[in-house]
């Protein structure tokens, strides 16, 4: 009895989805390379490679770990198209602590689930039931090169499970797997007197270096989101004992895909926060190619050495807008 080729359906079924979420390639393969952690940086337009503070920066920045000088936990749960499939998440686990002599290193584990699926024969006779999934463990350092300049890396596996061998029509497993690296530069700019001393962050990260994914033929490998992310972020209110702080932040996103000619990203974001207890924030996506061009909003509050952030994040025009909650722990 021959089967319907369902690894081909899942894989579009998923560009399709996740495409408008991804903050980078929207056309690669290993779309939980793209998706985008912290609740924060969704409610400030993911404009946050030059502000990551928590352990989210393993994904952002991992320059940024050059300054960890305590140990965090950081954990985001995010149900991706609830307009669509109540059983398609996201998670993000992340860890960075201080290294003595190095700067910070961190490990983190994304899981992307896309949900049940039935695989039925061309007779119309169900087969039975599975389930489609991505994971990736990644291990990050950062470290100061100079004063105020660091350097930092992530390297990632990622194993992508679309469908097993039962529910293809060739008999192959519908599966594949890649690794990958980004290479990061994180500046912290010394305050001059012609910026107002203003606190300036400028930051630049290259996204998922590595080979192809391929599932089923090896010869119809996809690239995975190789992105180049530039952005620079200030704190124009705040320090000297001030309550009240205010960042404002921007991100260029560039696809590092020679196949594809996509539309560079812009994301901009901003963030009120009273003595570091409560924060206000908002940001806009201009990604163009993904039709999103919308705002961003959400907030945070910190209680002891916990921290809990809600965004809200816009996707395609024909798909709801998305609820992100994430927590920190420092100790």
């Amino acid at each position: 009895m021959k089967r319907i080729g369902w690894v081909a359906a899942a894989a579009l079924a998923t560009i399709a989805w996740l495409a408008p979420e991804a903050d980078a390639q929207t056309t690669s393969g290993a779309q939980s390379l793209n998706i985008t952690p912290g609740a924060r940086a969704d409610a400030m337009g993911r404009a946050f490679v030059a502000l990551p503070d928590d352990a989210t920066a393993n994904w952002w920045n991992p320059a940024a770990l050059a300054w960890r000088r305590d140990k965090v936990f950081s954990l985001m749960h995010a149900k991706l198209v609830p307009d669509l499939a109540d059983d398609v998440y996201y998670e993000y686990l992340g860890y960075s602590m201080h290294l003595p002599g190095w700067g910070g290193i961190g490990a983190s584990i994304v899981y992307l689930g896309y949900g049940e699926s039935e695989a039925v024969s061309e007779g119309g006779q169900s087969l039975g039931n599975f389930t489609s999934y991505e994971i990736s463990p990644q291990v990050s350092i950062g470290t100061e090169l100079a004063p105020g300049l660091a350097a930092g890396m992530t390297l990632k596996y990622v194993y992508v499970d679309l469908a097993p061998r039962w529910a293809t029509a060739d008999g192959v497993a519908g599966t594949g797997d890649t690794f990958a690296a980004d290479l990061a530069l994180f500046w912290r700019v010394k305050p001059m007197a012609a910026l107002a001393d203003i606190p300036i962050n400028l930051a630049v990260n290259v996204q998922n270096l590595g080979p192809d994914i391929a599932y089923i033929d090896q010869d119809a490998a996809d690239p995975i989101g190789r992105n180049l992310k530039v952005g620079v972020a200030a704190r124009i209110i705040g320090g000297g004992g001030r309550d009240i702080d205010m960042v404002v932040s921007y991100d260029f996103n560039k696809s590092l895909i020679n196949k594809y000619d996509e539309t560079p990203i812009h994301n901009i974001g901003t963030e009120v926060a009273y003595r570091r207890q409560f924060a206000l924030r908002a940001g806009y996506i201009r990604d163009k190619d993904g039709d999103i061009i919308d705002p961003t909003f959400g907030a945070g509050f910190e209680i002891g050495r916990f921290t809990a952030d809600y965004a809200s994040v816009p996707q395609a025009r024909t798909l709801d807008r998305v609820n992100k909650f994430s927590i920190s722990y420092n100790f």
